[in-house]
């Protein structure tokens, strides 16, 4: 995929979820949600009102995790990235440590016993 669709993705994605996170958007899904109830009330909850209200609540979740999914990940790989630069250029820092989240679990495993040693008084 090129490089400006995904990045238009991925704006996009950021968002959406920004929008989503907004407290009018909350505010205004629970006005929609007790209209809806509201309306079935009045109207009767027939089988075609409750499907629809299946369908679009089932859709707009499915997407939702999706874009709350990459936009996690956008932020969590940046976060990693200031971390592996804040690492890099503190002098005493393991150096090994960098990308560590890359790493197999053993490997991982091994680091976090290496630094609970060194916390608890043992060499590096």
């Amino acid at each position: 995929m090129p490089r400006h669709v995904r990045s238009a993705i991925s704006t996009t994605a950021q968002r959406v979820v920004e929008l989503a996170a907004s407290a009018w958007i909350v505010a205004a899904s629970a006005v929609l949600a007790v209209a809806w109830f509201v309306g079935g009330f009045f109207y009767g909850f027939t089988q075609p009102w409750m499907s629809v209200m299946v369908a679009v609540t089932s859709v707009v979740t499915f997407v939702m995790v999706f874009f709350i999914q990459h936009t996690t990940d956008r932020q969590s790989r940046a976060l990693m990235l200031k971390l592996d630069e804040l690492i890099r250029a503190t002098s005493g820092a393991r150096d090994e440590l960098i990308a560590a989240e890359r790493r197999p679990v053993e490997e991982q495993e091994q680091l976090e016993e290496q630094l609970e040693e060194v916390v608890r008084g043992g060499d590096r």
